[in-house]
């Protein structure tokens, strides 16, 4: 068995790179090219899938996108319906399999455009809205600044049709220090959104890569929706979900004869609607046939590329290892020795791949985090906090990958070159 605790072999290696600087350069380099392009795309699919504040659910949650209903008399008449409030209220509160279940107005219908909040003095400022009720801050974790959630008194509002009231609202800290100044209370204050809107509560901002709950508006919501955000109670299934929600659509078909009404396709978990590029949740197996010939080229290929690199210096030391065996090396010794080399400039390389890593993350974060998914309206650029630059888990899986993939790729070259016999690579020119 190779003793990885010779320290010998280490302070070779550590000699080894600084008397071949360009093969170690070129080493670490691939070894942090490879690791950086995989966790860079590990890091992207982790600050969209993993359970990260404010979306501390998302393992759980699944999207509820309305009903699919037929005609009885035409069936290839197909038509997509809301849930209406009255449904929300009787039907999908009351789900058994729901530990929360909240209304919001997907964040597209009314952002594709920028809106725009108006101040006392005239000043615009741009703000990305939401339509959303009280539970929708019981399903995301904001932390607030001042005042507090939205009450479902405050989502029974009729500002929006009367014209004789106004809509309470939640906004972000950065919009309430546009809008009012620094340090400033608003809650109690009012501004303009084509109506008077009453504030109620500040939020500390969230990154815009939360696309499902970022927000710098949030007004109080209590009409039809077609995106219903449903927390799995834990132990309970989509399937359990889906059997509820046939129910209802069946009373629904009951209660109307013209129409039969179905989910096909209308429940969604979040993991498998993130991971879809058109809007619409895909299959698990899908998903890993798009992700494995990415992940297959981002490390076997360089791990090919350095198993050649390997290869052809170790046909310049045949001559070297082969007056070592002379002096009674074992095979297993001069093993121990190239693999410890190829340890010591993987590690190097995975460290310089982290810093890679979180370059690249910074520098393009606007066209990373946006280009898996799909992104259908107009968001700020968006901040990137350490909890989703940094997962210690992905870095792990990534550098183990890498480093077994770099050890065969030494491993193999060095084994076949020092089943040579003594003389053979003692006569061998370097």
């Amino acid at each position: 068995m190779i003793n990885f605790n010779d320290m010998n072999c280490f302070r070779q290696a550590l000699a080894m790179m600084r008397e071949e600087k360009l093969f170690s350069s070129i080493y670490i380099l691939g070894t942090a090219l490879a690791i950086a392009f995989t966790m860079v795309m590990a890091v992207v699919y982790y600050a969209k899938l993993a359970d990260i504040a404010p979306e501390v659910h998302r393992s759980r949650t699944v999207y509820l996108q309305g009903m699919v209903k037929r005609s009885v008399q035409d069936t290839l008449r197909r038509v997509q319906v809301d849930y209406t409030a009255e449904e929300v209220k009787e039907w999908l509160y009351p789900l058994k399999s729901a530990e929360i279940v909240s209304v919001a107005i997907n964040a597209s219908r009314y952002n594709s455009d920028r809106q725009y909040l108006k101040c006392d003095d005239h000043k615009l400022v741009p703000v990305v809205r939401r339509m959303v009720d009280a539970n929708f801050f019981k399903v995301y974790q904001f932390r607030f600044v001042y005042g507090h959630p939205f009450t479902q008194e405050d989502c029974l509002h009729e500002g929006y049709v009367k014209g004789d009231a106004t809509v309470p609202a939640i906004i972000s800290r950065d919009i309430a220090e546009k809008a009012f100044g620094k340090d400033v209370d608003p809650v109690g204050k009012t501004l303009n959104f084509g109506y008077i809107i009453h504030i109620v509560g500040v939020i500390e901002p969230t990154s815009s890569i939360m696309e499902e709950s970022f927000g710098q508006l949030f007004l109080a919501y209590n009409e039809d929706t077609n995106h219903v955000i449903v927390v799995l109670k834990e132990g309970c299934t989509v399937e359990d979900l889906e059997k509820e929600l046939a129910e209802i659509a069946h009373k629904r078909s009951v209660s109307d004869k013209e129409w039969d009404y179905s989910l096909h396709g209308m429940v969604q978990p979040h993991a498998q609607l993130k991971m879809s590029d058109d809007g619409v949740a895909v299959s698990w197996s899908s998903i890993f046939k798009s992700l494995f010939p990415k992940v297959f080229v981002l490390l076997l290929v360089p791990a090919l590329n350095l198993s050649g690199l390997v290869a052809a210096r170790m046909r310049r030391r045949v001559a070297e290892m082969g007056v070592r065996k002379a002096f009674g090396a074992t095979r297993r010794v001069l093993l121990t020795q190239v693999i410890s080399e190829n340890l010591v400039l993987t590690l190097c390389g995975g460290f310089v791949g982290l810093l890679i890593t979180w370059l690249l993350l910074y520098v393009f974060r606007s066209w990373l985090f946006f280009a898996v998914g799909n992104t259908a309206f107009t968001l700020p650029e968006p901040t990137v906090a350490g909890e989703m630059l940094f997962s210690p888990l992905i870095f792990v899986i990534a550098l183990v990958v890498c480093m077994v993939l770099n050890l065969m790729a030494a491993f193999i070259p060095a084994w076949l070159s020092l089943r040579n016999p003594i003389v053979e690579s003692m006569n061998e020119k370097k």
